[in-house]
């Protein structure tokens, strides 16, 4: 019973890590298209700022949980 619970929290935990990865790569393209743009809307604004939300609180999900990643990321070791 208690190795199924662990299977679970590790396909969480791997579930958890893409999702914070994907929002890294999103944040990363937004910035480099806003530092382009000239005039940058409040869609664009807002919109950013979800993101970052979202990756805020995933990365403190993250480590509230004590998850460990051993890839080649920095998702959870920042």
């Amino acid at each position: 019973m208690a190795r199924n619970k662990e299977k679970i929290q590790e396909l969480g935990d791997r579930k958890l890590v893409a999702e914070i990865e994907k929002l890294q790569n999103q944040i990363a393209r937004e910035q480099d298209l806003d530092q382009n743009t000239l005039d940058l809307s409040d869609d664009n604004y807002i919109q950013g700022r979800i993101l970052k939300a979202k990756y805020t609180f995933l990365y403190n999900e993250a480590r509230h949980r004590g998850t460990r990643f051993s890839g080649i990321t920095n998702a959870i070791t920042q």
